[in-house]
């Protein structure tokens, strides 16, 4: 049973994820602090943090092409199995928060409580 639930991903620790140094190379982003749960494809996610130096206006403009940066690198890894929730929030300069269900079509981020990441693989023109 322990074997299974590792397998999983249930068992296994959070860890940063490789993806955020380059993350930290677009413009305007200051920080990046994402990390992984679980190796497997239940209850996985990619939640943390990337901070910008904009104000609200242009965070979600800034925060557009990262993303689609994030989701090209979580599709390679997840094989195009896009069921890793997704738990990241971008923070302006001026203390101002977006959250990447924003840059979806509105019916669509409304719609679901938990966004994951088959909307942005089918957003991004991945799938």
């Amino acid at each position: 049973m322990i074997a299974a639930l590792a397998s999983c991903g249930r068992l296994l620790p959070s860890r940063t994820d490789s993806l955020n140094d380059p993350v930290e190379e677009f413009e305007y982003v200051t920080s990046s602090e994402m990390e992984t749960s679980g190796g497997g494809t239940m209850r996985t996610s990619l939640r943390g943090d990337i901070r910008f130096d904009v104000d609200e206006e242009q965070l979600l403009d800034a925060l557009d092409p990262v993303w689609r940066s994030v989701v090209e690198y979580i599709f390679e890894k997840d094989e195009g199995f896009g069921s890793r929730t997704v738990l990241v929030t971008a923070h302006g300069a001026d203390g101002s928060t977006v959250e990447p269900r924003e840059l979806l079509v509105s019916e669509v981020a409304d719609q679901f409580g938990s966004i994951t990441f088959i909307h942005f693989f089918e957003h991004y023109g991945l799938v």
